[in-house]
């Protein structure tokens, strides 16, 4: 299956709302083919043990130091497989439809 979408979201220490924004984005079942990447950088609070223990088909990349929103994109526009890149944060929660629109 071809990847339509790549949804590439930088993460620092928002663990609840990372949460909801993928439940959201993970809610549309009418979604075109997708890939999640998220970029952590250096998080403190419990955002990689959430992410690998609620969505573990996301694509992850741990830094080990908090390299900045521009270059943590930059590392998962590296990544992406998708036609189509939506660079999204990590506060955000995707209304129905959203995707295939």
């Amino acid at each position: 299956m071809d990847i339509q979408i790549s949804i590439i979201i930088v993460n620092f220490n928002t663990s609840e709302l990372l949460k909801d924004c993928l439940n959201s984005i993970y809610s549309d079942h009418d979604s075109p083919s997708s890939e999640i990447i998220v970029i952590d950088n250096d998080s403190r609070d419990d955002s990689v043990k959430m992410l690998k223990s609620c969505f573990p088909n996301v694509k992850l990349i741990l830094n080990n130091q908090n390299i900045g929103f521009a270059a943590a994109n930059n590392q998962g526009l590296k990544i992406a497989q998708g036609k189509y890149i939506w660079l999204l944060n990590p506060d955000t929660v995707v209304f129905t439809g959203c995707l295939s629109k």
